[in-house]
């Protein structure tokens, strides 16, 4: 570029070499600033706010109130029988830890069968003595009254069905203790010897026989 700024000077103007090279130098800049910039590129644009997720909408107060309601109160002590369950000495070899048990409260004075059930627990077999407690809170209707005496039996079920009597099971029964009782003491004592079920036309708990029959089969203790 300075060399083509140079020679396109007229020689007639008779100004001196070091003008004329500074007036080429100054010609030549002028040039180059007035070139117009290359475009910048364009700006990213600026990242979307981090997305959350929306929060759950907040429980209604009747649901609140009626989550608060569901979960029952503590039994009181004197609407409950607390006690421990117990293996009577000949009867240990034929309890083993795991094994089901059912704890089933009566009626004193009801008929035999399920009409005269008051509450049931289902338990697991642990270290023996074994505390237990009963109270409305097992009952088999939601409300029904749990008061006055009751009978209260305990039996070992080896194949965990409640329709059941297998020959091994063993059971015990305490009768006429008062709700509000502590300290009750209810033995697993006596061994089933043969094989029943419950409900079966003619046997325990079941529908009497053509001809009548014990309405409620003889159901025998420890059972519904």
């Amino acid at each position: 570029m300075l060399s083509f700024a140079v020679s396109r000077l007229p020689l007639s103007v008779g100004l001196p070499l070091s003008v004329g090279l500074t007036l080429a130098v100054g010609l030549t800049l002028g040039a180059c600033k007035s070139e117009a910039p290359a475009d910048k590129p364009a700006a990213l644009p600026p990242a979307p706010a981090e997305m959350k997720a929306p929060a759950p909408p907040a429980a209604p107060p009747d649901a609140e109130v009626a989550a608060a309601e569901a979960v029952p109160e503590e039994a009181k002590a004197e609407d409950s029988i607390t006690g421990t369950i117990v293996v009577a000495k000949a009867r240990k070899k034929d309890v083993k830890k795991g094994d089901v048990m059912f704890l089933i409260a009566r009626r004193a004075g009801g008929p035999p069968g399920p009409g005269s059930m008051l509450a049931v627990q289902k338990l697991m077999v642990e270290d023996f003595p074994m505390p237990f407690a009963v109270s409305s809170r097992d009952a088999m209707i939601p409300g029904m009254k749990f008061d006055g005496e009751v009978n209260l039996s305990i039996r070992l079920d080896k194949d965990g069905d409640p329709m059941t009597r297998r020959k091994g099971d063993v059971f015990g029964e305490v009768q006429g203790v008062k709700v509000g009782s502590k300290d009750v003491t209810l033995p697993l004592e006596t061994l089933q010897t043969e094989d029943k079920v419950l409900g079966a036309p003619g046997g325990p708990g079941g529908m009497p026989p053509h001809g009548g029959g014990n309405p409620h089969g003889g159901l025998p203790a420890g059972h519904p």
